[in-house]
């Protein structure tokens, strides 16, 4: 059997009065720092490239949406948020969405359907605020969700930047 011996604590450390001297001393010292305010929703909050905000997507350049509906943003969405029905179209590209909802509500905003993505269709924007009067209304349907691709540019060239890497 294996015996620890334990250090004896000083008339100070049972006491515990240097703790509480630090502790106030940091209070003090906070107390009299200048304050930081942001008059919010006056000033706008700051956002980059790296900011995730609410989910996108991309209408390219001739005016017709990126996504083929293949369902795999739906497949990584934690939150089940993300809802796809797909249609046949007379374009090239085989499939389009004739239904894209994403429930912000259920949104957590993690970037998994970016990720998912093949076809860089959707990308997280800089749009950061959510309010609405219903819940109806942050279930946001293909028309709220398109932006075009200049708009989301800084967050597609990021993304590619970081897929790069690999």
């Amino acid at each position: 059997m294996v015996v620890v011996k334990r250090r004896e604590l000083t008339f100070w450390e049972r006491i515990y009065l240097p703790e509480i001297f630090r502790g106030l001393a940091i209070t003090f010292k906070k107390m009299f720092e200048p304050r930081v305010t942001r008059q919010y929703p006056e000033e706008a909050l700051p956002t980059t490239e790296v900011t995730r905000g609410q989910p996108r997507l991309v209408v390219k350049d001739d005016g017709n949406i990126a996504c083929v509906s293949c369902g795999l943003c739906e497949a990584a969405c934690p939150a089940y948020a993300i809802t796809i029905d797909g249609q046949e179209t007379e374009r090239f590209i085989e499939r389009e969405p004739e239904r894209f909802e994403i429930d912000m509500l259920r949104c957590i905003l993690c970037g998994f359907c970016e990720e998912a993505c093949p076809k860089e269709a959707i990308f997280m924007s800089d749009e950061l605020e959510l309010a609405d009067t219903t819940r109806q209304g942050l279930v946001y349907d293909m028309k709220q969700l398109e932006r075009p691709a200049s708009t989301l540019k800084p967050r597609i060239d990021y993304v590619r930047g970081i897929n790069d890497r690999w």
